[in-house]
């Protein structure tokens, strides 16, 4: 055999076994990869839940700014998350009738060490606990649904809780109404809503009791011009950087030890000539130089 034709035949064998061994142990399975909300989503984390509700026939809507709070249905469902500081005492005091007047409220607690007058009014107390290291159960209408909520504190209130999932969760009735508070909603959010049994939970709630439509409140983010650009321009931003740092560097003064003067250099006579010259063409007397060159010519 051709030794030159051996090496690449020794190459081509070794590739050839080495593939099918590749095939041979390895398979293409699907993989699952979480991808970060995005567009309308990102802005209502409650999205989810909101389109599940009206799949399932109850009709919904968000309430953007705190005067929507003062015309809520009769007989609806109000989802509430935290961070609610901007309702005055006059509006939770209006929350509060709306509930006993037949309203269903689904809030969610205040973080301890922050004040919450409305699940306050309601009869709803926060009190430290450690996390649960494992899933809840919590049993609605003889059914007992997996629900994970992760949080350091534990819901207390005045009267028996007929529903209620180790202290994360709570619903009791209120006058005619009904009230639910959790530790987190982040069961109902979009980015756990499929998880466990979330969705049946969240149905369950929002229909313990007879509701027309529900109501989300939307708290929206302030606009932020350095979220912005981090968001949309941070390789810009980085290069911007750079950018002034080498402009401020390049333009900085030079510190150090002063560079002696050049000692003074005798000038020739043919300098001064020159320089009377130039003075006496920038000032428009070339005509005299002209003389003057003719007379020297002339001379000579």
């Amino acid at each position: 055999m051709n030794p030159r034709l051996l090496a690449p035949l020794v190459a081509l064998v070794l590739g050839t076994l080495a593939a099918v061994w590749f095939v041979q142990t390895y398979e293409r399975v699907p993989g699952k990869e979480r991808v970060p909300a995005s567009g309308e989503a990102r802005l209502r984390e409650f999205l989810a839940a909101e389109r599940f509700a009206a799949r399932m026939g109850l009709p919904g809507r968000e309430l953007r700014s705190l005067v929507d709070l003062d015309a809520l249905p009769a007989a609806g469902v109000l989802l509430m998350p935290s961070r609610r500081q901007a309702i005055d005492p006059p509006r939770v005091a209006q929350l509060v009738a709306w509930v006993r007047s037949g309203g269903h409220l689904i809030a969610e607690a205040e973080l301890l060490g922050v004040e919450d007058p409305l699940l306050g009014a309601l009869g709803v107390e926060r009190e430290a606990q450690a996390p649960a290291a494992k899933p809840l159960v919590a049993e609605v209408d003889g059914r007992a649904l997996t629900v994970a909520i992760r949080s350091r504190m534990a819901l207390r209130t005045a009267t028996k809780a007929p529903l209620q999932a180790g202290g994360q969760l709570v619903s009791f009735p209120h006058g005619k109404g009904r009230v639910t508070a959790a530790t987190s909603l982040d069961f109902a959010r979009n980015d756990f809503i499929g998880e466990h049994d979330h969705a049946e939970l969240f149905w369950k709630l929002v229909t313990l009791a007879p509701a027309s439509s529900l109501q989300v409140f939307f708290r929206p983010e302030r606009l932020s011009l350095w979220k912005l650009l981090r968001e949309r321009a941070l390789p810009v931003l980085v290069a911007g950087v750079f950018l002034l740092a080498f402009w401020l560097w390049r333009i900085a003064p030079r510190f150090g030890p002063l560079a002696p003067d050049p000692p003074p250099a005798r000038r020739r006579l043919l300098d001064h000539l020159r320089a009377s010259g130039r003075y006496l063409w920038t000032e428009g007397l070339r005509g005299r130089l002209a003389l003057a060159a003719r007379d020297a010519a002339l001379r000579r």
